[in-house]
Formats: structure tokens, sequence, C-alpha cells
């Protein structure tokens, strides 16, 4: 079964990935702006690709028998130009139109609830998961894991 991860290098990408790589049997792919990392997971096929302007990206995604897509940001960055709309909404559309046509699975990583601060970023992962319902049905998946931390990122661990 060929698994890719859009956003593979992220906090939740590599956790999926990391889990993932324990069963040998899993083709897995990443794809991420800037492909492997030093800490990257062994057996992981690791893509650099601009979602927005690369198309090399496309038989990739619509070759896998599940594409998950972990994009997206917790809080707005103007210095890095960084808005709901065009770090998460606008690359789960690309992804999502992409496979549109295509028979696989597509697994959205969203979530139910937040603090009242944070209600602009629920509002996006909605926008995503109303799109993905509308262009791709039964096919559109969405999960909500909770509370997301890591033990090597002491930011979010410790708290």
């Amino acid at each position: 079964m060929k698994i890719t991860i859009v956003g593979g290098t992220g906090l939740v990408g590599q956790g999926i990935l990391s889990e993932l790589s324990k069963d040998k049997s899993l083709d897995l792919h990443s794809i991420s702006r800037n492909g492997k990392r030093p800490n990257s997971i062994t057996g992981i096929t690791y893509h650099s690709f601009d979602l927005a302007h690369d198309t090399n990206w496309h038989y990739l995604l619509q070759t896998s028998d599940w594409v998950i897509d972990c994009i997206g940001i917790l809080f707005p960055n103007k210095s890095k130009n960084q808005t709901y709309e065009n770090s998460s909404i606008q690359p789960a559309k690309l992804i999502i139109d992409n496979i549109v046509d295509s028979d696989n699975k597509f697994l959205f990583i969203s979530a139910n609830s937040a603090p009242f601060f944070l209600n602009n970023y629920l509002q996006a992962k909605r926008t995503v998961e109303n799109y993905a319902s509308r262009k791709l049905g039964n096919r559109a998946i969405s999960v909500y894991p909770g509370l997301v931390y890591s033990r090597f990122r002491k930011s979010n661990y410790y708290p």
C-alpha cells in the first residue's frame, strides 16, 4: 500500500510517519517544501515540492492509495506572510483538486475544539473539511487527534 503524507516533515506528519514506518510492507512518501531533514525517518521517500509552483507531485498523489494532509499552521505569522488561507486552506484545495478523479482516500488531520483565540484556526479546518466532502464524498475522512505534542519539541511537551 502506498501512502503519501503532505506536510510529512512537520510535527504531525513526522509522528504519523514514525508510526507507519513500523510496518515495512508500506510504501511511504513525504512531501514538503524542504524534503528530507537531518532527523528524517529511515525507510521513507522524501520529496521536496512547492505545491503552488511544481506539478511533479501530481502523479505521486494520484498513484497513492492514501493521501494524508498534514499541512497547516497553528498561528498566522505576518512576517513570514503565513495566513490560514495561504498556509492551510489553499494547499489542501490543491491536493483535493489533484486527486478528485483518482480512486484513493484522503485523510485530513483536523481539530474539533480549541481555545477561543484559535477560532480562525478552527474555521480554516472546517473550510477544508467541507471542501473535501463536496469534492471527494465518502473518500474524504477527517480525524480529530486532540492535543498534539512531542517529547522532542520541549515547548509543547512540558505543558
